[in-house]
């Protein structure tokens, strides 16, 4: 997003911040103004009956200079409201005509008939409170927007790292960690997860990857024995094993129960390579399908083993 757009947000959030703001104050303000008012309505309407206004019924003039007075006083006592007594007038002779648009009229009635009092409100909006308000608005909208900015430009760089992790998630093979010393399977994705297997499985799977390695193009089948190199190789991985200090016992027949040494390898695969299932035909002895699943047709061989990454600890 470029910066155009970041000063309109700014500029849409101070606007948006000092609506709600004169809103609320304007409102609050009319409130105040309404009781103020009713106030001095009721401070006049106890004081009229001591007021020397004309009566032209009893043809008396009245003292306006003592009005005039009563008035500067009154005004002294509500100055701080905002609102200010122009003129205390009888009916008779009252002028309907406003000097300015800040004044307006309100009605008493008295025992000697309606007397209409000119007010004035004068309360200016910008004061220097209310402009170091809207100052303060403004100064959060810009925060406001450079938060927003950080927000967004995280969220496109996670998102970067994210598709920059996955491109090399599918373009580079995991590393397949088989450590002897524990006698565990892990993966260079998740160095954490560790999955135990037992001496048999784990002593033909490490055969099995080094004669595959070796013997890309030889095709292994159930109906047959295992090659005599296949059986070395996991004798000597047996035997390393013993080295280590985690088996005193007769070592295994490797030609005995083959599926299920084979099925005991894919199920521990199966769990390492959970979260990279596209990388599991690199190490997965296939499974054989259908009818007539074991005939020479079908290999548990390792074709790719080749192509991923094997670390081997304790060899």
């Amino acid at each position: 997003m470029n910066r155009l757009i970041w000063i309109i947000c700014t500029i849409f959030l101070f606007l948006v911040f000092s609506s709600v703001f004169y809103v609320s104050t304007m409102q609050k303000q009319q409130q105040v103004n309404k009781l103020q008012i009713i106030q001095i309505e009721k401070r006049i309407a106890l004081d009229l009956p001591l007021l020397d206004l004309s009566n032209e019924l009893l043809k008396h003039s009245g003292n306006k200079a003592a009005l005039l007075n009563y008035i500067q006083i009154l005004n002294t006592f509500i100055d701080r409201t905002g609102i200010e007594v122009v003129a205390i007038t009888p009916q008779h002779e009252f002028d309907a005509s406003l000097k300015t648009s800040t004044e307006f009229i309100r009605e008493l009635n008295s025992n000697n008939g309606v007397v209409f009092i000119v007010l004035s409100l004068r309360q200016p909006y910008f004061t220097r409170d209310v402009v170091a308000i809207y100052g303060m608005l403004f100064i959060l909208s810009i925060l406001l927007t450079y938060l927003i900015k950080l927000a967004y430009i995280n969220k496109n760089d996670d998102k970067q790292v994210i598709h920059a992790e996955s491109n090399t998630t599918e373009s580079k093979p995991l590393t397949l960690i088989i450590d002897l010393k524990s006698k565990t399977l892990s993966s260079s994705v998740s160095l954490e997860h560790q999955v135990a297997l037992a001496n048999k499985p784990l002593c033909f799977y490490l055969a099995l990857v080094e004669y595959c390695t070796n013997n890309s193009e030889i095709k292994l089948n159930h109906n047959k024995n295992v090659p005599e190199e296949l059986i070395e190789l996991a004798n000597k991985y047996f035997y390393r094993l013993v080295e280590l200090g985690h088996t005193v016992r007769k070592r295994p027949n490797f030609n005995n129960s083959l599926e299920k040494t084979l099925s005991e390898i894919r199920a521990a695969l199966d769990d390492v390579l959970n979260d990279c299932p596209e990388q599991k035909g690199l190490y997965y002895p296939p499974k054989a399908f259908g009818e007539g699943s074991r005939s020479r047709m079908h290999s548990y061989g390792l074709a790719n083993v080749g192509q991923g990454n094997i670390k081997i600890i304790g060899k």
